[in-house]
């Protein structure tokens, strides 16, 4: 279980004005993760956090008077060159940054990711070893970071990635599937893939997702999906279904999603994405749409073709717009014209029903009428 302590200081920051920090080591990491709670102190970027609220603390000479101690050791070793020789020390990190940092970080404008899900209500895009973290349109500072950072265990390019009914994340690679509570994996993982539920194409999936409406978890692969009980633990019967029910959807889509505020579920393939209506069960006009831009904040248009239509698009916009001015203008003159001669034509009836009287057929109507209603 969760450490009671830490909990209650991850909390107490919240109740303090912290958000979740992007330092999976702080204290208000968005996941739980447990600390030596002997003689606690509290991580640097907490402490940041929390002074740029509240400002630093008014008494900071006292904590410098125990500390003269420490130059005569800092001074000692350019001194002595013995010393010099017995640290091994500084070159270590830069040997060990080396193998989890083989490639240059990715940039996530440049798209075809492994896969991505919403997580704790916030987006998470995994692209090979690493990971973005998305909030409100924008990439959070610090990001990417590698997979194993937060998730140790977990090994690189997954296939698809959900959380459960009970808050758990669970991880697809291949044949084998991890569970992580927060980012401690869950002890006997990985499992193959058919522990899930007989049917499940037993190589791997494409994307998954939990219906938080209907209970249900649903597994994506080619042209077919698979609707997953959480609660009986076994694949429901009748499936797998043709993807074509999801009426728009494409074939082995790599990531799925329901949005927190409208409740739509949004598709993920490639660069671009499908928004589908739950109620209506087909894809919403004007999709599939950039990813990239819509979400992640991107600039610019990401397709070269679109960028070759686009002059001929402002063509068209223009001669559409003469044409509507000219409509404008002829309708201006005749709606007056027609409305002059109906009013000559109302002056003429009434005139002549004054003359003569109101004629029968008339008063036959008016009638009728009265009895229908």
């Amino acid at each position: 279980g969760n450490d009671l302590f830490l909990v209650a200081v991850h909390e107490l920051g919240h109740a303090l004005g912290l958000e979740h920090s992007n330092d999976p080591t702080a204290i208000m990491a968005p996941f739980y993760q447990y600390m030596e709670t002997d003689n606690f102190k509290l991580p640097n970027d907490d402490l940041q956090g929390i002074q740029k609220i509240y400002g630093p603390p008014d008494r900071i000479p006292p904590p410098t008077r125990p500390l003269p101690t420490v130059p005569p050791h800092r001074s000692i070793p350019p001194a002595d060159p013995r010393k010099n020789d017995r640290q091994p020390k500084p070159p270590r990190p830069p040997t060990g940054d080396k193998p989890s940092y083989p490639g240059a970080k990715p940039n996530i404008c440049d798209g075809n990711f492994n896969t991505l899900a919403i997580l704790r209500r916030e987006m998470f895009v995994f692209k090979d070893q690493w990971f973005w973290r998305v909030r409100n349109n924008r990439v959070m500072d610090g990001y990417p970071m590698q997979i194993t950072y937060f998730w140790r265990g977990l090994p690189p390019s997954i296939d698809a990635v959900y959380e459960n009914s009970e808050g758990n994340f669970v991880f697809f690679k291949g044949n084998k599937f991890w569970v992580f509570k927060d980012t401690t994996l869950q002890p006997g993982y990985p499992h193959d893939l058919i522990t899930l539920g007989s049917g499940i194409p037993s190589h791997g999936i494409d994307s998954a997702i939990w219906w938080e409406d209907v209970g249900k978890t649903y597994f994506f692969k080619g042209d077919r999906y698979w609707r997953y009980s959480e609660e009986m633990r076994s694949m429901d019967p009748g499936y797998p279904k043709p993807i074509t029910i999801w009426k728009g959807i494409p074939e082995s889509p790599q990531g799925a999603f329901v949005h927190k505020e409208n409740g739509f579920t949004y598709f993920y393939k490639g660069k671009e994405y499908w928004k589908f209506n739950n109620q209506m069960l087909r894809v919403e006009p004007g999709y599939p749409r950039s990813i990239l831009k819509d979400f992640m904040g991107c600039d610019g248009p990401t397709d070269r073709d679109k960028d070759r239509h686009s002059p001929q698009d402002d063509v068209d916009i223009v001669i559409k717009l003469d044409n509507t001015a000219s409509t404008v203008k002829a309708i201006a003159i005749v709606i007056p014209c027609i409305l002059a001669l109906c009013l000559l034509v109302l002056v003429y009836t009434v005139f002549q029903f004054k003359r003569k009287g109101t004629p029968r057929h008339i008063l036959y109507c008016k009638r009728s009428m009265q009895e229908w209603v």
